[in-house]
C-alpha cells in the first residue's frame, strides 16, 4: 500500500521514515475506497499513523473530500511490539485520534469471543493467569490444558509425553514456541530428540538471514517466539517459558502481578490441546491462581520436586538499561527500531557505497529453500548455507582449509571433490552440519540427510570468483576469526553504574596486506576485517556488525588505530566501507549506543503528550501539498 501511495518501493521502516522526513506528497491512484480497514492497530508506531493518515487523506482526496468510514480492530493484551516504537493507545484512543479524518460516528464492539479458542482453554487463560476476568470466550469444546511440571533439560522425560499428542494432532498441527529460540538448549534438546529418536519434521530457523515461509513450514512442527508465532494458531501448542523464570531473563522490566501480554499470546494460539511447561526450577508465575490451575487443567508431574511456591508479588516495573550476560554479535541490533537504528549509525559511522548492486541480470539467485522430500512436499530454509559454502570454497581454493566451516588448519584427512558441482553438494552439506553443531538446532541436518545437496552448485564458481576478486593482492588472510570482549562496558546517560557484558562472534574475514611488526601497540599497516553475506540487500544491522567485530579485534590486538571495516554481499556485488567519525572510541560509542536503543525500557509518553503528537502528526499530513 505505501508503495502504491508514494509511489516507489517502501520495504522497511526506514524507507518510510525518510519518506515521511523528506515531505513526499502522497498520491491515491487506485480505487477510492468507502470503507477502510485497520487491522491489528494496537501494533501502530507513530510512522505507521503518520503512514495510515496519509493513506485516509489521499483516499479522501481522491473522492473529492468525501472521507472513508473507518474500522478499527485489536486487542490491548496482544500489544508486543512495544520494542519497535508501537503504543496500544492507538487502539484505545482510536476514535479521538482518528476523528477528523472521518467525520461518520463511532461505536465501540467488544469482541470478546475467539472462533480459535476452546471453553476450556479460554476457562484456563481467564481464571488462572488473568485473575478471573472473563477477557475471552471460547468458542468450540476441546480437551483441558496440560500443565507439566518437571527438568525441562531432560528431553526424553518431556517427549515421552508430547510425542503421543503430536501423533494424535499431526507434526502440521503442532507447534511449540518459547521467549527465544536462539541459545534455548532445553529447546534445542528436545527438537532434536523429536527429530532423531522419533522422526518426527521440524520446521526451524535461529538464523537472522532466514524467515520461515509457509513451504518451510507445511507438513512439520512449527518451532518458534511468541513474537514470531503471532496470528498463528495450530491445533497443539506447546509453551516454553510460561513460568516465573520467565521474568528473570526475558522480562526484568516488567510488573510481576499481572500476565504479560507476550504470555497471553503464547497461551491463546491453540486450537484445541495447549501443553504449559514449567521447569522444575521454577515456580510459576506468581500472580496465577493455583486452585484454578488445579480445576482448569490437568496437572503432571514428572519428578520428585513439588510445585514451588508462588513468590509473593509486587515487584514494580523497572525502567531503564537491563543488559543480558552474553550478547551474540550477529543479533545484537535485531529488534532495534529502523529508524533508531539510521540515526545512531549517521552518528557514530560514515558508510561509502564502494560498489553498487550490479545489474539484476547478474545477480547470482542461488535457491533459499529446495524441495528435500518431493512425496510429503518438505522444503527447508538454505539461504544461510549459501553464504557459508560460498565463502568456504573460495577458503579452500586459496589455502587447503575450512575454518569457516570449523575445521582446524590441519584437520583435514579427506580429500574434497574437484568438480565444482560435486564440490558444491559437499560444502553445503558441511556447512548444514557446521551450522546445526554451533545453533544446537539439528533438525535441519536430520532431514536433509538424504539429501543430494545439488541446489548450489551451478551458481557456486560464479560466486567464487566473485568473492576471489575482492581479495586478488592480499598478502594473506584469516577466517572464521574468533572475536570475544569479555568485559564490555555501556556507561549509563543519567550517571547509573555502568553494565558490564560478554561481546561474541567470527569475523568472516580478517585481510593483511602489510608486513608484521613486534612494536608494543603498532600492528601491520593494511589490515581490513570483512562480513561476507549472501543476501537480498545490505543493512544496517549488518553495517553494524561488521563494526562491533572490528572494535573487538582492535581492543584484542591492543591497536592504535582501526583496520579497514568492509561488507560485501556476494549475491549482487554491492560493496560498502565504514569509517568511524571519532576512531575506535567512536565504535565504542556506537556499540554503546545500540545496546542502550535495544536494551533500555523506557516510560510511556503520557496521554496527553500521546495526544498532542498525534495531532502534530495529522497536521503534518494535512501540509502536504496535493495535486
Amino acid at each position: 500500500m505505501a508503495g502504491r501511495l508514494f509511489s516507489t518501493l517502501v520495504s522497511n521502516d526506514t524507507i518510510l521514515h525518510g519518506i515521511r522526513k523528506a515531505g513526499i506528497t502522497p498520491v491515491w491512484t487506485g480505487q477510492p475506497y468507502e470503507i477502510i480497514i485497520l487491522d491489528e492497530m494496537q501494533d501502530c508506531t507513530h510512522d505507521l499513523f503518520w503512514l495510515t493518515c496519509a493513506f485516509i487523506s489521499s483516499v479522501a482526496h481522491a473522492k473529492g473530500g468525501r472521507a472513508p468510514r473507518i474500522v478499527v480492530l485489536g486487542d490491548e493484551r496482544q500489544a508486543i511490539y512495544n520494542f519497535r516504537g508501537a503504543d496500544p493507545r492507538f487502539l484505545s484512543l482510536s476514535s479521538s485520534i482518528l476523528a477528523a479524518l472521518s467525520p461518520h460516528p463511532w461505536s465501540h464492539l467488544p469482541l470478546s469471543k475467539s472462533f480459535r479458542l476452546s471453553h476450556q482453554n479460554s476457562a484456563f487463560v481467564n481464571k488462572v493467569f488473568l485473575q478471573g476476568e472473563e477477557y475471552i470466550v471460547g468458542s468450540h469444546n476441546g480437551p483441558k490444558p496440560l500443565y507439566i511440571h518437571g527438568d525441562i533439560f531432560k528431553p526424553r522425560h518431556i517427549a515421552d509425553h508430547l510425542v503421543p499428542l503430536i501423533h494424535k494432532y499431526g507434526p502440521e498441527r503442532t507447534a511449540i514456541i518459547a521467549p527465544s529460540i536462539r541459545q534455548n538448549w532445553a529447546l534445542s534438546e528436545l527438537t532434536n530428540f523429536l527429530s532423531r529418536q522419533h522422526r518426527l519434521p521440524v520446521a526451524v530457523s535461529i538464523s537472522d538471514e532466514v524467515n520461515l515461509d509457509d513451504d518451510v513450514l507445511a507438513g512439520k512442527i512449527c518451532v518458534s517466539t511468541y513474537h514470531q508465532f503471532k496470528g498463528n494458531e495450530r491445533d497443539l501448542v506447546i509453551v516454553y517459558g510460561a513460568d516465573a523464570g520467565y521474568f528473570t531473563f526475558f522480562a526484568p522490566d516488567l510488573p510481576d502481578d499481572t500476565c504479560p501480554n507476550a504470555t497471553f499470546v503464547a497461551l491463546t494460539r491453540a486450537c484445541q490441546q495447549l501443553v504449559v511447561l514449567n521447569h522444575n526450577g521454577n515456580p510459576p508465575m506468581p500472580f496465577i491462581s493455583l486452585p484454578e490451575l488445579h480445576k482448569t487443567a490437568n496437572f503432571m508431574d514428572l519428578n520428585d520436586k513439588r510445585l514451588k511456591d508462588l513468590q509473593p508479588v509486587g515487584r514494580p516495573g523497572e525502567l531503564g538499561l537491563h543488559l543480558p550476560r552474553n550478547i551474540a554479535v550477529a543479533v545484537m541490533t535485531r529488534h532495534t527500531p529502523d529508524e533508531i537504528l539510521d540515526q545512531i549509525c549517521k552518528t557514530h559511522i560514515e558508510i561509502k557505497q564502494i560498489s553498487p548492486p550490479l545489474p539484476p541480470i547478474l545477480h547470482i539467485n542461488a535457491p533459499d529453500k529446495v524441495l528435500t522430500d518431493r512425496s510429503k512436499r518438505y522444503y527447508e530454509a538454505v539461504s544461510d548455507l549459501n553464504g557459508m559454502a560460498v565463502v568456504a570454497a573460495y577458503e579452500y581454493a586459496l589455502l587447503k582449509t575450512l575454518t569457516t566451516l570449523g575445521y582446524k588448519p590441519k584437520a583435514l584427512s579427506f580429500k574434497i571433490p574437484s568438480d565444482s558441482h560435486r564440490k558444491a553438494s559437499w560444502l553445503s552439506r558441511k556447512a548444514c552440519e557446521y551450522e546445526a553443531d554451533l545453533s544446537g538446532y539439528k533438525s535441519r541436518s536430520i532431514q536433509m540427510d538424504h539429501h543430494t545437496f545439488d541446489w548450489l552448485g551451478p551458481y557456486l564458481e560464479t560466486a567464487r570468483k566473485r568473492l576471489t576478486e575482492q581479495f586478488e593482492d592480499a598478502e594473506r588472510l584469516h577466517f572464521e576469526v574468533k572475536l570475544e570482549q569479555k568485559n564490555f562496558e555501556v556507561s549509563h546517560p543519567s550517571g547509573e553504574k555502568s553494565q558490564i557484558e560478554k561481546l561474541s562472534g567470527r569475523a568472516d574475514i580478517v585481510r593483511y596486506d602489510g608486513s608484521s611488526t613486534s612494536m608494543p601497540g603498532k600492528i601491520e599497516e593494511g589490515i581490513s576485517i570483512w562480513e561476507i553475506k549472501f543476501v537480498a540487500q545490505l543493512s544496517l544491522e549488518h553495517a553494524v556488525q561488521v563494526c562491533t567485530y572490528a572494535y573487538i579485534w582492535s581492543i584484542k590486538n591492543r591497536a592504535e588505530d582501526l583496520p579497514r571495516i568492509i561488507l560485501f554481499n556476494v549475491r549482487d556485488g554491492e560493496k560498502w566501507e565504514i569509517t568511524s567519525r571519532n576512531g575506535i572510541a567512536g565504535l565504542k560509542s556506537l556499540i554503546e549506543a545500540v545496546l542502550r536503543a535495544k536494551y533500555t525500557t523506557k516510560g510511556a509518553p503520557t496521554t496527553d503528550e500521546f495526544l498532542k503528537l498525534c495531532s502534530k502528526t495529522q497536521a503534518e499530513v494535512q501540509s502536504l501539498e496535493r495535486p
